[in-house]
């Protein structure tokens, strides 16, 4: 989803994840990504009870590092944050800009020239990159977006702490996996197809995403649904681009993909305006984040496949916030 205009101001245009709750949020979610709930030692990040877990890999920039970037599967680029540039002796180029689409809003972002970054099999070669910063970052060097990683495969063990990016051999997962296939959306945007209750819904993989997000289409037919009177709890999102959207949470009966099954499932309703840019906005559908992704044992996504393998735990961990609106009327 890049969109090139003349002269010196290239106008790249980048789809990005939400990652912090605010406002109205549940206890303890303004804190899922304050930088002292999230150890530097970290990597594979599981999710708790007081915080949304992380997929964070070890990059190098210029020969220098390591680096530590947040994995979005939801967004087209890879990001470097403004408190890098000091590390790299690097200076973000005032007359060049790239236009930066988060969930609710955009920004005009200086670039930077990068000779080399590496992460893992990953390899880029003289690219400019959007500076940005605000509380996405806290903790963070960058965002490694999708835009290498074409026939490359991502593993995060929560168990073990353990994230690998690498070229997919193109194997079939081991057994004990479940497997779901994907469609590309906007270039590699992963989307299955799946079910809230009698629901079909759309769901985009989400790793950097704090919370999972729905959009009016979804509530509107979850509404329809149910009988009796509930209280919605209200929140804020506030997305890469620091842009504030008023939000309302509320809790699913059953999100069913594939063969994994998730109950009590609370979802941040709220008209984003990413939903219309990917064309989702007149069908329901789900950004699924890490509240939900950090409670698995492993992630295995293998965009050469074309599918996200899901290995649950023995004893799963309660996601976060389970007593809110909730449309268990069915």
């Amino acid at each position: 989803m890049i969109s090139v205009c003349c002269a010196a101001r290239a106008d790249l245009s980048i789809i990005t994840s939400p990652s912090l709750i605010a406002g109205g949020a549940p206890p303890n979610a303004a804190r899922d990504n304050a930088a002292d709930s999230i150890d530097s030692s970290e990597w594979a990040v599981p999710t708790r009870t007081d915080r949304s877990g992380r997929i964070v890999a070890s990059v190098t920039i210029n020969g220098q590092g390591p680096f530590r970037f947040m994995v979005d599967t939801g967004s087209n680029r890879t990001v470097l944050a403004e408190s890098t540039l000091a590390k790299l002796g690097l200076t973000a180029d005032a007359d060049t800009f790239i236009a930066v689409a988060g969930i609710s809003g955009s920004e005009q972002a200086p670039s930077v020239y990068i000779a080399a970054l590496d992460a893992g099999d990953l390899h880029f070669r003289e690219v400019d990159l959007p500076v940005l910063s605000g509380p996405v970052f806290a903790g963070l060097d960058g965002i490694l977006g999708m835009d290498g990683f074409n026939g490359m495969r991502v593993f995060a063990d929560f168990d073990k702490d353990l994230i690998t990016i690498s070229q997919s051999k193109g194997k079939r997962p081991a057994s004990g996996y479940s497997v779901l296939p994907v469609q590309f959306l906007s270039e590699r945007l992963l989307m299955i197809d799946s079910r809230v209750g009698r629901i079909a819904v759309k769901v985009i993989i989400d790793t950097g995403g704090a919370h999972t997000l729905g959009n009016p289409a979804l509530l509107e037919a979850l509404t329809r649904s149910r009988t009796g009177d509930s209280h919605a709890h209200h929140a804020g999102v506030i997305d890469v681009t620091q842009v504030s959207k008023s939000a309302m949470i509320g809790r699913i009966p059953n999100l069913e993909m594939g063969n994994t099954h998730i109950q009590g499932l609370s979802i941040v309703f709220g008209d984003f305006q990413i939903f219309n840019t990917w064309g989702l906005e007149d069908q329901p559908a789900l950004l699924i984040g890490m509240d939900v992704l950090g409670t698995l044992k492993t992630l295995d996504i293998d965009y050469r496949r074309k599918e996200v393998s899901m290995q649950s735990r023995l004893a799963p961990q309660r996601a976060m916030g389970s007593k809110w609106f909730s449309f268990n009327t069915w």
